[in-house]
């Protein structure tokens, strides 16, 4: 994986926070490309922020660090130097005194005296410094508010951590699994999902039965089913069904397959011989033995109508 230059930097920037003795100041990246960063800080030891944990992120681009990084409170504080509706710090390194030497823990030591010491000039939240200057009292009242509340978001944020790090996790069966979960369930059948059609037909037998039949008798609504399908579908031949013949039927039928069998030529039954010889002559014998086989042919055809004549129709019948 190929690395910016900016990378490189903030990886740098990130070994020497780790070794810096910085009281009230963290910074680490949260994310691969390093160019995401979380970062706490704490209010000055006596002064009206005392006790404060604000947190922060960073925002680095690709161009750093020939510009400054974006950052924001995540918990915007009542300040005269803190946007109110973005929750970004005005101070100068981050606007028009930057340059790239200046680091990271610089950016966050700069913070961290801005808080001890707004400055009235170009305030961005002119409300915290109209306050300030007009009542110094009323404004000391809300900054405390802000600092018990984001001590109670630090102790809630601690909370969830250790939360998540004791919470102890195990390996179950599926079953075990949707055995839980589907106790678990609350959605129900709406009645929206009922088919009060079939419900109407179950309540009156008679129209069930039109439609469906019943075990004692079939739908007359079958026909109807079958034409349709045979419409759309073709209709299908079912085999009909061979009844046992009778010893006396058959009897018959053999003394009538003899007396076919006496009327066939027997000739009929012979091989051919196939003629070798002269090829003149093997063509003429050839066209007078395919005379003599039609001839044989049209007699078969013709005794076989004879004694189609002379069969007794009562028998076949029977």
């Amino acid at each position: 994986m190929m690395h910016t230059h900016s990378h490189f930097l903030l990886g740098k920037q990130y070994l020497k926070l780790q070794t810096a003795d910085l009281k009230g100041l963290e910074a680490k990246p949260v994310s691969d490309s390093l160019l995401e960063w979380e970062a706490k800080v704490e209010g000055l030891k006596d002064t009206l922020w005392e006790g404060a944990v604000l947190l922060l992120t960073l925002h680095f681009s690709e161009a750093y660090n020939s510009v400054p990084p974006t950052v924001e409170f995540n918990a915007i504080p009542f300040h005269p130097n803190v946007d109110k509706d973005t929750g970004s710090p005005c101070i100068p390194c981050l606007d028009s005194e930057w340059n790239p030497s200046i680091s990271i823990s610089s950016i966050l030591l700069s913070i961290q005296t801005m808080l001890s010491n707004p400055v009235l000039e170009g305030a961005v939240n002119p409300e915290a410094a109209d306050m300030l200057w007009s009542s110094p009292s009323t404004y000391h009242r809300v900054v405390l508010d802000c600092v018990k509340a984001s001590q109670e978001l630090e102790r809630n944020r601690k909370a969830v951590q250790l939360d998540s790090q004791n919470r102890l996790v195990r390996r179950i069966p599926f079953e075990d699994y949707l055995k839980t979960w589907t106790k678990m369930a609350t959605t129900k059948a709406g009645s929206w999902m009922r088919n009060e059609s079939l419900e109407d037909l179950i309540k009156r037998p008679e129209t069930f039965a039109m439609y469906y039949g019943s075990p004692d008798k079939e739908s007359p609504m079958g026909p109807q089913r079958e034409t349709i399908r045979a419409i759309m579908y073709g209709t299908v031949r079912q085999p009909k069904k061979t009844e046992p013949v009778s010893e006396g039927r058959q009897a018959r039928m053999d003394q009538m397959r003899k007396i076919y069998l006496l009327y066939r030529a027997p000739d009929m039954l012979a091989p051919q011989v196939s003629v070798q010889g002269d090829t003149m002559f093997s063509r003429d014998l050839c066209r007078a033995h395919d005379r003599q086989q039609q001839d044989l042919w049209e007699n078969e055809v013709d005794k076989l109508v004879a004694w189609t004549h002379s069969l007794s129709f009562e028998e076949l019948e029977d």
